[in-house]
């Protein structure tokens, strides 16, 4: 998860508003794709209205962006999880596989200030100037547009380091969290320049297996659901809107349509949905049973679980996660990475307290199987079933205003049967987490240079030498 700041969530708000939803012949919408980077260390996102394509590497979601004039293509990771955008300099290495961009060579580069710092709890991160210019990405030119642009970065993971394209709450900004003057980062550059009407963009994957998925900003599709959207409220800290977190009632698991009781003693919970991160991390507990209930073995050393891929893959076990009203039911076979030598890992994996603080994390082993529509003008996350064999595209503009969200339904995926679900409960009262920024002791200093936040990157885990030992031994 790539927050700059992840700060302590409590179930506090009640969103009252919605999307309102139009079909024009020509809907403002942005739509760009996305796609996978098997093997590599990060993840990657869509947008649209305009819409994007994107890659699916199971580990991340990523875009490329032109900036600059003349332009320059860079890839990036984008990111639900953190606000900025931010990609490494020109002087920073030349022979970066992702790209940098040579500000020099650009005649509309201005220079803001050299107050841009974010570090990640893995110990990556990035330091240089808030900058501007032209940023441009399917059909969408943004001018004056202000990104981070690091002198200097690190990862603890891989050779080189990506960029971070974040398009969460403005709030949540580096300059922001400074107390600085914040900006207008990408959804509300893409309002403000006129592209789309709000600050709403739905994601999802064309399917489970594929390596392209679609950002679309302004709008939904409802050819990539089944069923309805379900409107979930966006948690609140104190009433300010930061994380695009939504309560999560419980998960578990059936077996054939029966129901395996598994630890749901800490929900209902609060739960980022983060495309910056690869894994999904539950209470402790609950993902321990989960692990339990498929026949997976848990390496601690590793914080993560493996199965034999093809026993898993034609096993009839479901992932269910319950939020209000709406249950989610994942194959088991849509929550596997392919790791080596027969083995995969489980999408699910126990909180880490060190990284996340005990915030959980709604990563991309979940996201691929939902369509997920991100409301940040309204405070509401919309969720369905995403369609892995869709029709021909149908898109409806997200007007503004706070009424009522139309019962739209998507198209029904008549190739693929329906999941079993079942209720999962657990006690009442609400989830928190601590937060990613230092606590109060930490020194000015500390406070000035940096944003902590925290990115999981699987990919590394796959290809380490200890996780390879691992599965020799096995």
């Amino acid at each position: 998860m790539r927050n700059t700041l992840l700060l302590s969530l409590a179930c506090l708000a009640q969103s009252t508003g919605a999307l309102t939803l139009h079909e024009r012949a020509q809907p403002a919408t942005v739509q760009y794709d996305i796609h996978r980077r098997q093997g590599l260390s990060h993840a990657r996102h869509k947008r649209s209205a305009p819409e994007t394509d994107i890659d699916n590497e199971e580990t991340y979601y990523a875009i490329t962006l032109n900036l600059g004039t003349p332009s320059q293509a860079v890839e990036v990771i984008l990111d639900t999880g953190s606000s900025d955008l931010w990609v490494n300099a020109g002087n920073s290495s030349s022979d970066n596989p992702y790209g940098v961009f040579d500000s020099s060579s650009s005649s509309t580069f201005k220079v803001v200030n050299d107050e841009f710092a974010i570090m990640y709890v893995d110990g990556s991160g990035a330091m240089g100037d808030y900058v501007t210019d032209t940023v441009a990405f399917g059909n969408v030119t943004l001018t004056d547009f202000q990104f981070g642009l690091a002198e200097e970065s690190s990862t603890q993971l891989t050779t080189y380091t990506e960029g971070v394209c974040g398009i969460g709450y403005a709030s949540n900004e580096y300059a922001d969290l400074r107390n600085d003057e914040g900006y207008a980062n990408l959804p509300e550059a893409l309002v403000n320049q006129g592209y789309i009407k709000s600050a709403a963009y739905s994601l999802w994957l064309d399917d489970i297996d594929a390596g392209e998925g679609t950002i679309l900003f302004g709008g939904i599709n409802t050819a990539k659901y089944s069923g309805s959207l379900h409107t979930l409220p966006i948690q609140a800290e104190q009433g300010e809107y930061s994380e695009l977190a939504v309560n999560l009632s419980g998960v578990h698991v059936t077996q054939a349509g029966k129901s395996i009781s598994v630890n749901n003693t800490a929900f209902p919970a609060v739960s980022v949905l983060d495309s910056g991160t690869s894994l999904t991390y539950l209470p402790t507990g609950t993902a321990m049973d989960i692990i339990d209930a498929v026949g997976g073995e848990y390496y601690a050393s590793q914080g993560l679980a493996v199965l034999k891929c093809d026993a898993a893959r034609k096993s009839d076990y479901e992932i269910v996660f319950a939020f209000a009203g709406f249950n989610l039911s994942i194959p088991l076979s849509d929550m596997l990475l392919e790791a080596s030598f027969g083995y995969c890992a489980l999408g699910i994996a126990p909180e880490s307290e060190t990284a996340s603080g005990g915030i959980y994390l709604l990563g991309d082993t979940f996201l691929r199987s939902a369509y997920v529509v991100y409301d940040l003008a309204n405070n509401e996350i919309h969720l369905a079933k995403t369609n892995t064999n869709p029709g021909p595209d149908h898109v409806l503009e997200i007007g503004t205003g706070a009424t009522a969200v139309p019962q739209v339904t998507g198209t029904p995926n008549t190739q693929t049967a329906t999941a079993a679900t079942a209720t999962a409960t657990g006690k009442s009262g609400s989830g928190s987490g601590s937060s990613g920024k230092g606590s109060d002791s930490d020194s000015d200093d500390q406070k000035e240079n940096w944003a902590p936040a925290l990115r999981t990157d699987f990919a590394s885990l796959l290809v380490g030498v200890s996780f390879v030992a691992l599965l020799l031994a096995l």
